[in-house]
């Protein structure tokens, strides 16, 4: 990651791969701020008692507060919904994967001036230097996820970001999406129709964050298994600082793979964005006692390409 303009490094992936996790991790660092899924705060500054991950409402953070006028001034709720509106009309709110091709074509060129693409655009560039100025950052990590706002940021002058796509063994992720909606206990009997739609979504999100990766190049972008980062999360988080061009120190993370988490002030992601204290890493394999057959059997042969291409056996 070279050259001037703001640090941002990017994470990209599907919900329930671990990127909230991974961005706490980094957010830890000398230098480096976690803001979460920054692309959500529009929609959280319309919702009245939305949270900081520091437990705060999100307008009274002291350090959200601050970046909130510093970025959008005085009264700010108007214009916060404004943007929102924007971001809807220009590349939607949810599996946006689709705008994702237009906006690589056109990658390097400043989006058409009083275009909502471009209104949008402006909007997330003046909140990415407050957080830098009211934060003192040098690298701000964003978990946003979404391809179409990491590929915005090769369209947007001033920005110098890197990207980091994490991926997750699709049985993994459908497995823990289908959890989350029964309430986070193990899901009894097959669930084919909340887990088709689920796979489908891996497989088209992943591609999408693959195009953004290539645009960008090898020198800005990385791939990383999921897997591979809680087997080895020190290496994992060291490679990622080294993409962002503020390398971590060494030993930062004990051998026994706990680290001990600090409140973080993430505007949104996974409820384990709120957890402090000592945190041990480890992998969540409960798919593969509890998922049923019927629906394994429709991920892995929806995924199976992809599975093949990220090195994941195709079995058990």
């Amino acid at each position: 990651m070279s050259g001037g303009g703001l640090r941002v490094l990017y994470v990209l992936g599907i919900y329930h791969s671990g990127t909230t996790l991974l961005g706490n991790l980094v957010g830890q660092l000398d230098g480096y701020f976690h803001v979460g899924e920054l692309r959500s705060v529009w929609r959280k500054l319309a919702v009245p008692g939305a949270r900081c991950g520091c437990g705060e409402r999100l307008v009274a953070c002291p350090v959200w507060s601050g970046i909130i006028r510093s970025a959008l001034g005085e009264p700010w709720a108007a214009l916060a919904r404004e943007i929102w509106q924007c971001q809807r009309e220009a590349l939607g709110e949810f599996h946006t994967w689709l705008g994702v091709p237009s906006l690589l074509r056109r990658r390097g060129k400043v989006p058409p001036a009083g275009t909502a693409l471009a209104r949008y655009a402006g909007s997330l560039a003046r909140l990415y230097r407050a957080i830098a100025e009211e934060t003192g950052a040098q690298v701000i990590v964003d978990s946003s996820k979404e391809p179409t706002d990491a590929a915005l940021l090769l369209r947007m002058p001033g920005m110098n970001p890197a990207f980091a796509h994490l991926v997750r063994d699709p049985r993994g992720t459908v497995y823990s999406i289908v959890r989350a909606r029964e309430g986070g206990e193990p899901v009894l009997g097959s669930r084919l129709r909340q887990s088709t739609y689920a796979a489908l979504s891996w497989q088209a999100g992943n591609l999408a964050a693959t195009a953004v990766r290539r645009a960008a190049g090898p020198s800005r972008s990385m791939l990383l298994r999921h897997e591979d980062f809680v087997a080895h999360p020190g290496q994992a988080v060291q490679a990622l600082t080294q993409l962002a061009g503020k390398p971590a120190g060494p030993g930062w993370l004990l051998p026994s793979r706990t680290v001990t988490l600090q409140p973080t002030h993430t505007v949104g992601g996974n409820l384990n964005r709120f957890r402090t204290g000592p945190v041990n890493i480890s992998a969540d394999t409960a798919w593969r006692s509890h998922m049923h057959p019927r629906d394994q059997a429709a991920v892995t042969t929806i995924c199976a390409p992809l599975m093949a291409h990220y090195g994941y056996r195709l079995t058990k």
